[in-house]
């Protein structure tokens, strides 16, 4: 098959399955040889965060010199940048060879595997046959059932911030959930903890007591803002200095989990030096994430689409070079996500509200967006570059504009502004 028949072929199917859980990857793993069980593993999970702790910890291991295999999702631009080694996305050819073999075998199951256990499994025995010296492996939904939950016994296991989404699925309280993604937590392995609500906390604490592993609690109060730099987070985490090339207080505390996973690592047999950390951290690039895309006026793009990344990004423009600005707001939300919370939590430190309802299976129906749009104050927009041009165009210097709610604009308003990653850096030169 070809690479587009690939993808067809892989978009095609479900993304998840509700209550699939690990039966049919255990049997393909099996098949496979089980590649999951030589692999260096740091697995993460949680509501927010782990994304940006995952981009941390690429950047600092390839830092200290080590062949780091990443794994998160969603994607932005490209379908293949779930899955990278060294920041170069797998390359074409690459994904088309290991997706034919794993469907030569998935394809004749009673029940075949659904999009994300393949690409679990396509990037498993990719990291595995690249010989990748550790795997910084993002859950894709909970813990206990989720695909990446096949690595039998992590090196370290990284639990975000805890948050009410996915509530479907995982339960709608934060107890339900934090017992969920707490199933990462294995036998004896050490885990570290960011500090979420005290609910949630009690039963990951209970969990990882129960596993007999070694916590690493992020520490607060060990957090100390520096003097503020230009387009950057500068602090100190118990005696290391830190400026972070991500926007947002939430990425200091983010950061400082990642700190602790990196002091967990060099108990193994990795080195990780304060140089490696901090020249990982200064250059660490994750897009989508209070992204600064262009200036005079600001153009900031997140990608937060529950109230909890909402109340971020709120707390983010209350810093003080903010105060007197304009703030021009483009949302878009997906229906099975709280945006009337979003919406309330956006009106309250807006200027105004353009929202822009895209076409999606998900999306907020039609019918409902002109009494939505009068509710909270908001014009609808049907062209989002349209609607941003014009915001821009406003170019005095308290205007700023903010895009967020959903990663499903993202691409589009990002690729205005950014080139997606070049074909040319794929990890295998022959496309």
């Amino acid at each position: 098959m070809t690479y587009e028949e690939i993808l067809e072929k892989l978009t095609g199917k479900s993304f998840f399955n509700r209550f699939a859980g690990l039966t049919r990857m255990r049997k393909t793993m099996a098949h496979f040889g089980n590649p999951e069980e030589r692999l260096s593993v740091v697995h993460v999970a949680g509501t927010n965060g782990k994304g940006s702790v995952c981009a941390m910890l690429h950047s600092v291991l390839r830092a200290a010199g080590y062949k780091v295999g990443l794994f998160t999702s969603p994607y932005i631009h490209d379908f293949r940048e779930r899955i990278q080694i060294n920041g170069k996305m797998i390359s074409k050819r690459k994904l088309t060879e290991l997706a034919t073999e794993v469907m030569a075998y998935t394809d004749r199951l009673p029940e075949p595997p659904n999009q994300f256990e393949l690409l679990t499994i396509i990037a498993l025995l990719y990291y595995e046959r690249e010989q990748c010296d550790i795997v910084i492996l993002e859950t894709g939904l909970g813990g206990t059932f989720d695909p990446t939950n096949i690595v039998p016994k992590p090196l370290c296991s990284v639990i975000m911030n805890i948050g009410l989404d996915h509530c479907a699925i995982l339960g709608n309280t934060l107890s339900k959930i934090a017992d969920a993604k707490a199933g990462i937590i294995k036998d004896h392995c050490d885990v570290v903890m960011y500090p979420s609500e005290k609910e949630a906390m009690d039963v990951l604490t209970a969990q990882a007591l129960k596993k007999n592993s070694r916590i690493h609690y992020v520490d607060k109060e060990l957090l100390k803002e520096l003097s503020p730099i230009p387009n950057a987070e500068h602090f100190r985490y118990k005696e290391l200095e830190i400026e972070l090339n991500l926007l947002g207080k939430h990425q200091q505390l983010n950061c400082c989990a990642a700190l602790e996973t990196i002091t967990v690592l060099n108990r193994s047999r990795f080195f990780i030096s304060d140089d490696d950390i901090t020249n990982g951290l200064f250059r660490v690039d994750w897009p989508v994430r209070m992204e600064l895309l262009h200036r005079k006026p600001s153009v900031y793009l997140d990608g937060g689409h529950n109230p909890q990344c909402i109340e971020v990004a709120k707390a983010f423009f209350q810093r003080a070079e903010f105060l007197g600005m304009r703030i021009h707001v483009l949302a878009s939300m997906l229906a099975d996500k709280d945006y009337r919370t979003m919406l309330t939590i956006l009106k309250s430190f807006a200027t105004d509200i353009h929202f822009y309802r895209f076409d999606h299976p998900r999306a907020i129906p039609e019918a409902e967006i002109p009494a939505l749009c009068e509710e909270f104050g908001m014009e609808a927009v049907t062209n989002p570059e349209e609607t941003l041009k014009a915001l821009s165009k406003k170019g005095k210097e308290r205007d700023l504009v903010l895009i967020i709610g959903s990663m499903y604009l993202a691409d589009r308003i990002r690729s205005i502004y950014k080139k997606p990653m070049a074909e040319e850096e794929a990890c295998d030169e022959e496309q």
